[in-house]
């Protein structure tokens, strides 16, 4: 008889498949190694930590690595705006120059108030070691919008920024939730499947009395030895599913993964809708995803004005304050001077036309791209709303499986112990039972989840 798989459904847990290997043996621990002689003992395993959902939640929010460097990256592209919405007022520089020249050159350049006053060459400033110090200063006054183009887009690269963590902050939620809920199907499971190695465990004591009293066949005891080993395997294989799923979770909030996490029951009381489907569908163009594609689309319009401003004449104010100083001169000279000067641009070799075109084509890219996050916001939406509805009604058929199961099980138990059942047929009231306890099991975290993913797809607490 070949052994009875118990249906252990397989967990969905942050998007990743969790498989319980079917039929594996549970391996040996390994002997522990000697401590040779003044080594330092092998530091003891951590703790294991407690934590409810919301706290689970919380830690991953507040440390994860992930989520901190997201909002580096938005607080960077913040003051990268701010930065370039200050080049508006110009810029000021201070300039310093020391320069030895092979003969004597006029420190200040000439002009006809040195000729007036120093009544010819002779009394004009010469020297071959000059010192010259002072201020440089630069202001756009007209740029043909490039530079106003230019500081809008950095500002909705930050706003972008900005989105893009909001979002963040709700997929690190539904990871969460998810491997936190994960947990606590995984250790609803093992208890089920604890549960029926134990019940395994009873027959096959009964079994060993029985056979020597010569009341059922050797056969019957060993279809039990096989069943039970092979339980056992099963719930090794769940151990292990639990151990990988902790380290996550311990990962996600920025914790050592060695570590284990113990978590509370799945709780009896389901998540509830708080808005209305035509009211979730209303929020999606408020989510993070959707503002992201709409800001890229403005940010291509900016780019189409900026390649047109490269057609348009610019106008820059400039100046600068001089002190010329030379070991001939007693106190410095000074000079300055103020310009506004105009660059109209004529011929780039045909460039700037085909920077225009590839802008356009950005923009229009990035407006067909917002359509479709609009649709795929829509689409994961009514995907979110059907799962959850297929998860409620996967734990109304798993309780009344359950019910049914248990009670299947405790009479085949009962013919079995008088003798008029089979050993197969208990057998597979016990398969039965154990795989409808799995599946409420599953299901229960099945519907959380759901409800969980619609929050993050809204970024709202839409499902309470």
């Amino acid at each position: 008889m070949k052994p009875i798989r118990y249906n252990i459904p397989a967990l969905a847990v942050a998007g990743m498949l969790w498989m319980s290997p079917l039929g594996a043996q549970e391996p040996a621990p390994p002997a522990p190694a000697p401590i040779a002689p003044g080594a330092a003992a092998p530091a003891p395993p951590p703790s294991p930590i407690h934590l409810t959902l919301d706290e689970a939640v919380a830690r991953a929010l507040e440390a994860n690595p992930g989520l901190k460097a997201m909002a580096h990256r938005s607080s960077a592209a913040e003051r990268s705006a701010r930065a370039a919405g200050r080049t508006r007022w110009g810029q000021l520089d201070a300039f310093f120059s020391s320069t030895r020249y092979n003969d004597d050159w006029m420190v200040r350049p000439m002009s006809r108030q040195m000729f007036e006053e120093a009544g010819g060459f002779a009394g004009l400033p010469w020297d071959r070691n000059q010192r010259h110090y002072g201020l440089n200063f630069q202001i756009p006054l007209y740029m043909g919008g490039e530079l106003s183009s230019g500081i809008r887009i950095r500002q909705l690269e930050a706003e972008k920024a900005a989105s893009l963590l909001e979002g963040t902050r709700w997929q690190v939620r539904f990871n969460a939730v998810s491997l936190y809920t994960g947990l606590q199907t995984l250790d609803a499971l093992e208890a089920s499947m604890d549960e029926l190695i134990r019940s395994l465990e009873l027959t096959s004591r009964r079994l060993d009395l029985m056979v020597e009293t010569g009341k059922r066949p050797e056969l019957d005891r060993l279809k039990v030895v096989e069943e039970l080993q092979d339980a056992r395997a099963q719930r090794a294989g769940l151990h292990a599913d639990r151990v990988r799923v902790s380290s996550l979770l311990l990962a996600l909030m920025g914790s050592d993964p060695s570590g284990e996490v113990v978590t509370d029951p799945l709780p009896d009381r389901l998540p509830e809708l708080a808005m209305t489907p035509a009211e979730l569908r209303a929020s999606l163009g408020a989510t993070s995803r959707v503002r992201r594609a709409r800001f890229a689309a403005e940010q291509g319009e900016r780019g189409v004005r900026m390649a047109t401003s490269s057609f348009i004449p610019k106008v820059v104010a400039s100046g600068n304050v001089t002190q010329n100083a030379a070991p001939s001169l007693d106190d410095p000279l000074d000079t300055w001077q103020v310009s506004v000067g105009v660059v109209v641009p004529i011929f780039h070799g045909a460039s700037r036309f085909e920077e225009l075109a590839a802008a356009r084509d950005q923009r229009s890219a990035a407006q067909e791209a917002l359509v479709q996050a609009e649709m795929d916001a829509g689409a994961r939406l009514e995907e979110a709303l059907a799962r959850l509805e297929a998860a409620r009604a996967e734990l109304d058929a798993a309780r009344a499986r359950v019910a049914a199961g248990s009670e299947a099980a405790r009479i085949e138990q009962i013919r079995y112990d008088t003798g008029a059942g089979t050993v197969e047929d208990l057998l597979r009231a016990r398969s039965r039972e154990q795989a409808a306890r799995a599946s409420l099991a599953r299901a229960l975290g099945a519907v959380i989840t759901a409800a969980e993913r619609i929050n993050s797809i809204v970024e709202k607490e839409a499902v309470r």
